[in-house]
């Protein structure tokens, strides 16, 4: 038997999947305890519901509960709090334009392995990528402005008036308080009601550009990996559709010491006037 036949379909794979068993098929997570030195505020510890009904409390929030490991060894977590986020909206949710078609986190995972790029496991920094998935992965909620001008939702005048508000929309992201965003939310609906393009808070406080046009089903997973608070590398988020820019907002800028990064806020920035939310 030749070397290539000896090795097993699954290492042939650019990654496999261990699953840490202990936890598979958990009932419920909660977080129970937060890092309040952080703006972000990422998890400590949670409470598990084990699939037979064990409740596990104090336990690590960065447990991993899913690990990709690729032929060179480099691993890449799925950790507690990361689990119980993707399981609550994009597996056990209700809302369709979130769901995917997957049975459980093990099969999204497995079958994402078969798919994602070589090399983010031993790569520096923040990897955020999109894959074909072949199945279901609900609506897609992001458009550029070039696309919505192409399918008539948008046109010249709604762009060349949504970039004169730039630089004012990008000081806003990076140092406005809520209040302050809210009142340009109304004041730009205010003095452009025709505009095709508005303006709204996504994940709370992040300000970008709106467009009232249908949501469109997708086949694509996004992806981002990204360091943990031991510099090794972990599961940010997944959601549905294409290789979504970074929000414009300082926390998702700052290292795991918490320095910002200006360049990459600026391309951020300049990403979202590019890109718009689809409203339902």
């Amino acid at each position: 038997m030749t070397i290539e036949r000896a090795f097993s379909a699954e290492f042939q794979k650019p990654y496999k999947v261990e699953v840490n068993g202990k936890y598979l098929d958990f009932q419920s997570i909660e977080e129970t305890k937060h890092d309040e030195t952080k703006p972000w505020k990422p998890a400590l510890e949670v409470t598990v519901v084990t699939k037979n009904g064990k409740k596990i409390e104090g336990l690590n929030a960065n447990t991993p509960f899913f690990t990709f490991e690729d032929t060179y060894g480099n691993k890449m977590t799925v950790s507690a709090a990361a689990a119980d986020h993707i399981d609550k909206i994009h597996i056990k949710g209700e809302d369709e334009g979130s769901k995917f078609d997957e049975s459980s986190l093990k099969t999204l995972f497995e079958n994402a392995s078969a798919k994602m790029p070589e090399g983010i496991a031993r790569e520096k920094g923040v990897s955020a990528f999109d894959i074909e998935m072949g199945k279901s992965m609900g609506k897609e909620g992001i458009a550029t402005l070039e696309e919505l001008k192409g399918m008539g939702y948008l046109t010249d005048k709604d762009i060349t008036g949504a970039e004169a508000i730039k630089l004012e929309v990008k000081d806003l992201n990076k140092e406005g308080s809520i209040e302050e965003k809210n009142t340009f939310i109304e004041k730009y609906r205010t003095d452009y009601p025709d505009s095709k393009i508005q303006f709204q808070l996504v994940r709370g406080s992040v300000l970008v550009p709106v467009v009232d046009a249908p949501k469109h089903d997708t086949t694509r997973l996004f992806m981002v990996f990204g360091p943990d608070a031991n510099g090794d590398k972990t599961l940010y988020t997944v959601a549905p559709g294409r290789n979504m820019p970074r929000h414009p907002n300082p926390d998702q800028h700052r290292n795991v010491e918490g320095v910002f990064d200006e360049k990459t806020f600026n391309e951020s920035a300049e990403a979202w006037f590019e890109t718009a939310m689809l409203k339902e």
